[in-house]
């Protein structure tokens, strides 16, 4: 059992933790609010306290504990740095939380249930979106000012980009392909960054 938490939030971030973990075992739908109470050592009860029900909590985790979180997190003066500066730091952290062994169970409890589950997949594509759009934003900024050609479409070249990245997490840690597994974040994220940026910066 972990320690007593000592202020609400560390009870909350108690909670999300077990959920993580207890969804990652269980899958979402298979999951009770009441497994996730017995992994957190609390009462059922409590967990209503601070989260209305299953989706409340399974949203928590997606946007306290992925990386999805870093929308909120990049302050807006790091939206006005160039590409070359700006993907290099994002695409690092995007990895390190990706790459997690907390949050690859929670990759590995969403995918198979977004094919089944239209809650599920829909809770998922709503994240997905804000991701999309947070990226678009700092393109059409950096077009505004003259750093990325503006012949480009924001929006597609964000689903690109991301699309990328899943498909080589996936194949790194799903899949288990040694041919992916082999580079280290550094060497990926060079490697991103230098395509992704001859492709859209103004020359």
């Amino acid at each position: 059992m972990a320690r007593t938490p000592d202020t609400g939030e560390d009870r909350r971030a108690q909670i999300i933790d077990a959920a993580m973990r207890v969804f990652g075992q269980k899958g979402f739908n298979k999951a009770t609010n009441r497994d996730v109470a017995r992994e957190a050592g609390i009462t059922t009860g409590l967990i209503y306290y601070y989260f209305a029900n299953k989706e409340a909590l399974l949203n928590a985790v997606m946007e306290e504990r992925s990386p999805f979180q870093i929308t909120e997190q990049v302050p807006a003066e790091m939206l006005e740095q160039p590409p070359d500066l700006f993907w290099p730091m994002l695409l690092q952290r995007v990895l390190s939380i990706v790459e997690g062994e907390q949050f690859l169970n929670i990759i590995r409890m969403v995918l198979p249930e977004i094919m089944h589950d239209p809650e599920t997949a829909s809770i998922a594509l709503g994240f997905f979106q804000r991701l999309i759009d947070f990226l678009s934003h700092y393109l059409e900024i950096q077009i505004a000012r003259g750093t990325v050609r503006s012949n480009i479409n924001p929006e597609l070249v964000t689903q690109l980009l991301i699309s990328n990245m899943m498909g080589l997490v996936l194949r790194r840690q799903i899949m288990c392909d040694p041919a992916a597994r082999k580079y280290t974040h550094e060497e990926i994220v060079q490697a991103l960054v230098s395509t992704f940026l001859q492709g859209i910066q103004k020359l």
